[in-house]
Formats: structure tokens, C-alpha cells, sequence
């Protein structure tokens, strides 16, 4: 893992600061589908093994962007945060990840 320092901006909240690995970025282009916002979805871990998820709302008015993140403990935290839309699991296979449920 190749950790390096990172700062997350989060808007209305105080932004986060870590050592980790960036592991992907995908966007929903929504400016390209008459949509009035882009949807950029981020994924690092963290030196100490959690996930920070960053979710990044590009709008055609850039006064109204606004950036959220989480600190998750386990991946599954990441699931419920992005869900499993195209894009989130675009990201999730960027990263290494394979959501799934397992039935016996």
C-alpha cells in the first residue's frame, strides 16, 4: 500500500485528515444525461485499515456543491453509504472489493 496524507473537505463538517491509499474515483455525468449535478464517489483506506468514502455532488451552480464523507470501520458501512448503484460498484471493483451475499 502506497499511504501518503490526504484531507477530505466536508461541507458543514469538520474535514478529515489520514494516512492511507487512495483506491478509485468514479463520476456519474450527470451534465452529460440533462441532469442538473455530477456525482463523484471516492474510496480510501486509511494506514489503520478503515475505509473512507467521500461522496461529491457537482452542481451546474458551483455555489451548491457539497462533499460528504464517512469514516467506516468495516466495508459493509461502505456498502451502506454508497449503495450498490453502476457507479458505486464500478468503484468497488476498482478497489478490490466483491460485494456479496452469501447463502447457504
Amino acid at each position: 500500500m502506497t499511504t501518503k496524507q490526504h484531507f477530505i473537505h466536508r461541507t458543514g463538517m469538520p474535514g478529515l485528515s489520514f494516512m492511507g491509499e487512495f483506491l478509485g474515483e468514479v463520476v456519474d455525468h450527470g451534465f452529460d444525461y440533462f441532469r442538473d449535478e455530477n456525482v463523484v464517489l471516492s474510496l480510501y483506506r486509511t494506514a489503520g485499515g478503515k475505509w473512507v468514502a467521500v461522496e461529491q455532488h457537482i452542481r451546474r451552480s458551483s455555489r451548491d456543491d457539497t462533499q460528504s464523507a464517512k469514516v467506516c470501520e468495516e466495508v459493509e458501512q461502505v456498502y451502506d453509504y454508497f449503495g450498490f448503484t453502476p457507479e458505486a460498484q464500478k468503484l468497488y471493483a476498482m478497489a478490490g472489493l466483491e460485494p456479496v451475499e452469501n447463502v447457504s
